[in-house]
């Protein structure tokens, strides 16, 4: 029997809510901070392409930051390249992964977008896991209106 809810080990970040993208650029998660979670956990999705011959080459990249502010790219983790609609794509990365001094961790979608009138749909999800104080829902974004979970 487990005895420990989802929402005790995990918190939300800031999401990259769904949208639709129509031209090249980068989009950002929220801040996991890595000193309230041992991993952070990034689910990145794209939707059906619409335009004409619509491309999308999309690299995942974590950074990281000492204060939320600054970032850079983590050296451990390596990029992912998703360019295929309607997939998803996971980025994972533990706290001991992180340069020295820095504490948060989000993902950077640089998407490299091509064909006439493109839209692409994108969304993020960021997950700080195994939180080290629970609930790890203490820690979620003002977004995040509503967690149900059975008694």
């Amino acid at each position: 029997m487990y005895t420990e809810q989802f929402t005790q080990e995990t918190g939300i970040a800031a999401p990259v809510p769904p949208q639709t993208l129509t031209a090249t650029g980068n989009v950002n998660s929220g801040a996991v901070d890595m000193s309230q979670f041992k991993r952070a956990f990034f689910i990145f999705e794209l939707g059906v392409f619409g335009g004409t011959s619509p491309t999308d080459s999309c690299v995942l990249q974590v950074q990281e930051s000492p204060d939320n502010a600054t970032w850079t790219n983590n050296a451990t983790v390596p990029t992912a390249t998703v360019s295929t609609a309607s997939k998803q794509a996971t980025v994972e990365i533990r706290a001991d992964q992180l340069g020295s001094g820095k504490r948060y961790v989000r993902l950077q979608c640089q998407h490299t977008i091509g064909g006439t009138s493109p839209t692409i749909p994108t969304a993020v999800v960021a997950l700080g896991v195994d939180a080290i104080h629970k609930p790890g829902s203490a820690q979620n974004d003002a977004s995040v209106i509503s967690q149900t979970t059975a008694p």
